[in-house]
């Protein structure tokens, strides 16, 4: 059985509890203070890249371009496409551990109130959908191996083993929100430290072969994750057309 959502304080008696807005049920959780500490960090972080623009357009650009790729493809991708855009080491890893911080404390309690069916946002259900599956299937692993498993299970590069679908089985697996963040956030962390010095070797021998084989590598993995995408949504269309 999966926990329910976290109070801080004792709930509501009587008829009294039904009566209160959604919202303030939401933010009345721990998750959402979560999510509201998570807009916070996503407004900070666009203004600090929006800044970049009054001094320096081609680094607005750059962080900006990188940011999307990060969120359309993956770590992997953002991080090379920093690189791409001959971005510092310490820029592209700052930058992406700040992308990765605020995409996890935003879609964890988001997908809490919505397997709780607390707040359903209908564009992100078949998101919402994709995690939970990639989530329950690794679930028991897991539970196997307890925190050590998860935090390995964050760092591992691999398409569906990052920090969403990490911080999705620590609620499955029962770890109170500030535990499952914590271990996910530093499993996030280290990967983004290894991986920003793996992918910047592996970006200055590609330059070496030609200018654009950086780029065809970005593309590569963008075009792996949009056919990952579609070849799930292909496959919950068929499951539906069989019922």
């Amino acid at each position: 059985m999966c926990p329910e959502l976290d109070r801080d304080g004792p709930p509501e008696e009587g008829a009294e509890a039904p009566k209160r807005p959604v919202w303030k049920r939401a933010l009345s959780a721990s998750e959402g203070k979560v999510l509201l500490v998570g807009m916070a960090f996503a407004l900070l972080y666009l203004v600090a890249i929006g800044l970049t623009r009054l001094h320096s357009p081609g680094l607005f650009h750059s962080l900006w371009t990188m940011t999307t790729t990060h969120i359309l493809g993956g770590r992997a991708a953002g991080m090379s496409w920093g690189y791409v855009h001959e971005l510092d080491a310490w820029v592209v890893i700052l930058a992406n551990m700040a992308i990765e911080t605020f995409l996890v404390l935003l879609f964890y309690p988001l997908f809490v109130f919505s397997y709780n069916r607390l707040i359903i946002i209908q564009p992100l259900e078949d998101t919402m959908a994709r995690v939970r599956h990639a989530a329950e299937s690794h679930q028991r692993t897991i539970m196997k191996y307890g925190v050590p498993g998860l935090l390995l299970f964050v760092w591992f590069p691999f398409w569906m083993t990052g920090p969403l679908v990490g911080s999705i089985i620590g609620f499955f697996i029962g770890l109170r929100p500030l535990a499952n963040l914590g271990v996910v956030l530093s499993g996030t962390y280290l990967a983004i430290l290894c991986w920003g010095m793996i992918l910047q070797r592996l970006h200055t021998s590609l330059e070496r072969l030609g200018y654009y084989v950086p780029l065809i590598f970005v593309g590569f993995i963008l075009l792996l994750a949009v056919s990952i995408h579609i070849r799930y949504a292909f496959t919950r269309t068929s499951g539906r057309s069989e019922d």
